[in-house]
């Protein structure tokens, strides 16, 4: 898995991601937060890899960042 940070712009551009990340299926986990116009997720590297490049494309993108996390099983 690994966790996204995105920050955007401005609102409008920050709902419409975040709209396009519920829509997914693979995304396992997102924070809206609004005051720093800016969203975190976790997902599986190639489906969030292909999400952030739609993101991108939809305009108002300006950093993105991403660190792979190792799930540890427990008994």
């Amino acid at each position: 898995m690994r966790v996204y940070v995105l920050h955007f712009s401005g609102r409008s551009e920050l709902s419409r991601a975040f709209d396009r990340l519920m829509q997914s299926d693979e995304v396992a986990s997102c924070m809206l937060e609004l005051a720093v116009v800016r969203l975190r997720f976790l997902a599986p590297p190639k489906s969030a890899d292909a999400l952030v490049e739609r993101i991108y494309e939809d305009g108002g993108l300006v950093w993105c960042s991403r660190h792979d996390i190792s799930v540890i099983a427990t008994d």
